[in-house]
């Protein structure tokens, strides 16, 4: 069976934020992930409050992006983590989305500002000075002022669309599939971190889900918990469900067009009430805990090595609650 990691989203308080890493790790998940949304309480205040407060857990973040901040400082502030951490970091990174229209950021070719980034914060870490003339990323002259103690900080690259899939394939550490729990998904995603691997004669990476996922004791609560999210991927990634062959039913796909990603937008939760259940299945794993385990226990089957579950409550319920529930699903 694979691994299986939290998203410990930073909307809470900073104890209690601290707490919920304690009890991931204290039931037996393997890593606890944190995003990097705008505006959530800050990546590394937060990433340094999971790490003072575990001792085992991995710590990722899953993920940053090469626009939010400059790859340098990205770079600075990880190995500050892995320090802090006793050498705990996972460095997620993808193309990013979140508050990027509010910050007046545009998501420039994606493939190549992730492939610049991870360069830049490589050399870095192998403390050497730096003249990174990029197309997205440029660094003049410079080098961290202090020794990285684990300079092979791992990096993971996440996505769904097939450029970064293939560029995980080519350069990453690991890889991180955003979204897709299907094995018409999965044969798709595979089949470009494969074509990655060949290109640059590397062996076998982990590949790792980026799960959204919903469990209750009421499957169909479970199932109602995600669907505003997987509204969400079918949004952000139009044309992917196509050239994957999942099928789409048209009068979605029509309601889903000029729709603005958003988890709060009214629009967007209108027809996120619509998404059947034979979709639901594609973007996602929600239902009871023996139909989450029998779901899990397919996806093993298919060759995935970790599972980065992102908590979708159902009404009512807490996080506490939904990873003792999933605990006793996948865990026990």
């Amino acid at each position: 069976m694979p691994t299986y990691g939290i998203a410990v989203f930073p909307q809470y308080e900073a104890r209690e934020f601290a707490r919920l890493c304690s009890l991931v790790e204290e039931i037996g998940f393997e890593n606890i992930w944190v995003p990097d949304e705008r505006f959530f309480r800050d990546l590394g205040v937060s990433m340094t409050l999971a790490a003072a407060h575990t001792s085992r857990v991995k710590i990722g973040s899953a993920v940053t992006d090469p626009y939010i901040r400059h790859p340098a400082l990205t770079a600075s502030l990880m190995a500050t983590l892995d320090e802090v951490s006793g050498g705990r970091i996972i460095v997620g990174v993808g193309a990013g989305i979140s508050g990027f229209k509010a910050l007046g950021l545009k998501q420039e070719r994606p493939q190549l500002a992730i492939r610049e980034a991870v360069q830049l914060m490589r050399a870095l870490w192998r403390g050497e000075q730096v003249d990174f003339a990029g197309e997205t990323v440029s660094f003049t002259a410079g080098k961290l002022d202090y020794s990285v103690a684990r300079p092979d900080i791992p990096v993971w690259i996440a996505g769904r669309g097939p450029a970064v899939l293939q560029l995980a394939g080519e350069v990453a550490d690991g890889v991180m599939i955003g979204g897709l729990a299907s094995e018409p998904g999965l044969r798709y995603a595979f089949g470009r971190i494969d074509a990655g691997l060949k290109k640059a004669k590397r062996d076998r990476i982990p590949r790792s889900l980026w799960l959204h996922l919903g469990v209750d004791a009421d499957g169909e609560r479970a199932r109602d918990a995600v669907r505003n999210i997987v509204a969400g991927v079918l949004i952000s990634s139009p044309n992917i469900s196509r050239d994957m062959g999942i099928p789409i039913p048209e009068e979605l796909a029509h309601a889903l067009q000029g729709v603005t990603y958003g988890t709060n937008n009214p629009e967007m939760q209108r027809v996120a009430k619509t998404i059947g259940d034979d979709v639901l299945r594609h973007f996602s794993v929600a239902g009871t805990p023996s139909e989450v385990r029998a779901r899990m226990t397919e996806l093993a089957t298919m060759g995935v090595d970790h599972v980065a579950i992102v908590p979708w409550l159902a009404e009512g319920q807490d996080l506490e609650r939904f990873m003792r529930d999933l605990a006793d699903a996948v865990l026990s």
